[in-house]
């Protein structure tokens, strides 16, 4: 588990290590700068570490993502913290060969979360 918040903190400083030579490229930096990085970190902590890496290493991969884990990604991430974080990670040199791919599985990873989510809501209510 800790070692899995070390790698997150190192995404957040190398997240920040982009922005910043983005700056100096006069590339526009993120909304949430000039507390982006504090943004990504809260961001990260908000599932479970499990959970975390279920969702990272299904943007890059063929894994699915448990019920779990979509549940925590709907309530407790959001879809603001799970698209930053998509687009830090990606922003990334080992992974920004990979974007073409990891944002739309990033994206498919929410929608299907989503959908999950709402059935299980309506389920609930005894209307579905």
């Amino acid at each position: 588990m800790v070692k899995f918040n070390n790698i997150f903190i190192m995404v957040v400083i190398l997240a920040s290590g982009v922005m910043a030579s983005l700056a100096q490229k006069k590339i526009s930096p993120p909304r949430h700068v000039p507390g982006y990085p504090l943004h990504l970190l809260h961001c990260a902590r908000r599932v479970e570490d499990e959970c975390g890496r279920e969702i990272f290493l299904g943007m890059f991969q063929k894994l699915s993502v448990s019920k779990k884990c979509c549940l925590q990604l709907i309530k407790k991430m959001g879809k603001t913290c799970h698209d930053d974080l998509d687009k830090a990670v990606v922003h990334l040199p080992e992974y920004s060969s990979r974007s073409s791919m990891a944002i739309p599985k990033g994206n498919r990873i929410w929608h299907k979360c989503a959908l999950s989510h709402i059935g299980y809501l309506l389920g609930r209510s005894g209307l579905y």
